[in-house]
């Protein structure tokens, strides 16, 4: 592997007057926009492009900066926490429940009526998408599919958090055409999947049932909270998928727009500048050319691989060989 596209995405959600008083969100949307305008500027600076997830309340409230930043070169796609989702028309309602505890009926529904609000925002349909919490289960990708979506970045592989239906053990690790039943898997959909990325040797565990593993993330401080270091987690990314040798490499860092991104001195500016400087030397000393991209130019690269049929395994192969996760880092 002599090349990783690095992409940058953020979580845009509704402002916290405009959905469900518990959740998180920016303040107000001038609160929301200063941390997607820093966002980007960062990303610039690195000569990243961004991907933003737009919740579609936040795609109405902030319609003319989505057309601005797409104009500009970002990537736009839509976020949906069914909870948060203050728009919702079915009998009158919202659905109180994460995405991966909607049937294939609800998600289509849901996703028809926010992605067309979203639309009218915007301009034109949404080609890309993300769920809230990474929440989902065997039939999102059909129905994205179904919707003419094109590719998403919708796991977080080895995450484990039941009560919110994100669990994601076993999954795929690279980007990959998505399974339209088993969602852990690669299969033949159209859709493209782009995980998150992760350093798989380094578990965290939260309260009794939940747990994951360390990402790129400056808006949770993982060295201060797990002893760790930017560069121990960059450097193992690189060399765990670099082990892998996939068709299409990335490491991924993701945020939300309730951040002072555009502040200096803010402590999520400080992590991102850290941790994309620790990519760039994990890069740098393993040969591996850093491709700045959106995740359109991953799914386009993705599309462009040939299609490979999942290999059938039988029952006495199971346990031939046992790997390990490469750490050169600890």
């Amino acid at each position: 592997m002599d090349s990783v596209h690095v992409f940058m995405t953020m979580d845009c959600e509704p402002t916290t007057a405009t959905t469900h008083p518990e959740a998180t969100g920016p303040r107000d949307w001038a609160h929301g926009e200063r941390a997607v305008r820093g966002w980007w500027k960062l990303g610039q600076e690195h000569g990243y492009p961004v991907t933003f997830f737009i919740h579609p309340e936040t795609a109405v409230g902030q319609a003319k900066l989505w057309r601005e930043l797409e104009a500009d070169g970002a990537c736009l796609g839509l976020h949906m926490h069914p909870w948060k989702y203050s728009m919702w028309k079915h009998d009158g309602k919202r659905y109180l429940a994460h995405f991966g505890g909607l049937s294939a009926e609800e998600q289509h529904a849901l996703l028809s009526e926010a992605g067309a609000i979203w639309a009218d925002a915007i301009g034109h349909k949404p080609l890309y998408f993300r769920p809230g919490t990474y929440s989902a289960n065997d039939a999102m990708y059909g129905v994205l599919s179904s919707l003419g979506y094109e590719g998403g970045s919708c796991s977080a592989p080895g995450r484990v958090l039941p009560e919110m239906q994100a669990i994601w053990t076993g999954a795929e690790l690279d980007p990959h055409r998505a399974n339209a039943v088993f969602r852990q898997t690669a299969g033949d959909l159209d859709f493209v999947n782009v995980p998150q990325s992760m350093d798989m040797s380094r578990l965290l565990e939260g309260r009794i049932g939940r747990r994951m593993y360390a990402d790129l993330r400056p808006d949770v401080d993982w060295p201060g909270q797990y002893g760790a270091a930017w560069s121990t987690i960059a450097t193992n990314i690189l060399a765990q998928t670099m082990a892998r040798n996939p068709a299409v490499g990335t490491i991924g860092c993701q945020t939300h727009n309730h951040y002072e991104y555009l502040d200096p001195e803010s402590a999520q500016v400080q992590r991102l500048r850290a941790m994309l400087g620790e990519v760039r030397k994990a890069c740098d000393a393993a040969g591996v050319t850093r491709l700045g991209s959106t995740l359109a130019d991953i799914v386009k690269a993705v599309c462009a691989t040939p299609r490979v049929a999942a290999p059938f395994v039988v029952e006495g192969a199971i346990f031939e060989s046992q790997g390990k996760v490469p750490t050169l880092q600890s």
